[in-house]
């Protein structure tokens, strides 16, 4: 790379063309890393952390002894699964903006494995509104294959980005709909407003091959004009 700026810069000394310098500098931008925003607490999930809730010890013990109806291991979809029975966990209220969404929930599991073999989880995952009402959908993927017996295990997984429509509080609704082979141990629930860090980057980096085809016209033009 530092050999083709030295060449490229060897090849524009002495010419004080316009476009032979816009070539340079464009060549520079195309080619140099996308650098993450300067805000130290924003991550791929959202730009701030409006709340980080660690689970209660008395709240991980009554979602660890839930024990799921025989129908539960049977559900092979998502709406089987939010009609499902199952045991709630509800998070503090948080002042949703409509203006500063999408809102996104990470949650993140520890524990072990009981016995040798697959480690899988299966929750609904939503907003409770406050009033009664609350809006919920399947949140499956927390789980991991071929664990050891007592192995440790983490597991994390974040759920879909949501806007409201309105400014209004909301609490973060989880529900354990049944854990095969796991051994819950703690939870560990973020609240992520704004876009992603990584959201951001991809747009910025879908850019980089309509620079380069620019920057190889520019090169190609400049080159049947010298």
């Amino acid at each position: 790379m530092n050999l083709t700026y030295s060449l490229l810069l060897s090849s524009l000394r002495g010419r004080s063309s316009f476009v032979a310098k816009a070539l340079f500098l464009l060549s520079m931008f195309g080619c140099s890393p996308i650098f993450a925003q300067s805000n130290t607490q924003s991550s791929e999930y959202g730009r701030r952390l409006d709340l980080e809730i660690q689970v209660s010890a008395e709240d991980i013990a009554r979602l660890a002894n839930f024990q799921p109806p025989e129908e539960n291991k049977k559900i092979s979809g998502p709406m089987e699964s939010v009609t499902a029975a199952s045991e709630r966990w509800l998070g503090e209220s948080i002042n949703a903006g409509k203006d500063s969404g999408p809102y996104t929930m990470l949650v993140i599991l520890k524990g072990k494995a009981k016995a040798a073999g697959d480690v899988s989880t299966l929750w609904n995952s939503g907003w409770d509104f406050n009033d009664g009402s609350a809006r919920t959908s399947a949140f499956p993927g927390l789980s991991k294959i071929g664990v050891k017996a007592g192995e440790k295990v983490v597991m994390s997984k974040a759920t879909s980005p949501i806007r409201f429509k309105e400014s209004r509080a909301v609490r973060p609704l989880l529900e354990l709909v049944r854990a095969d082979n796991f051994e819950l141990e703690s939870m560990t629930v973020q609240v992520w407003s704004g876009v992603g860090e990584s959201s951001w980057k991809d747009i910025l980096l879908s850019f980089r091959w309509l620079l380069g085809g620019l920057v190889f016209l520019l090169l190609r033009w400049w080159w049947v004009k010298r």
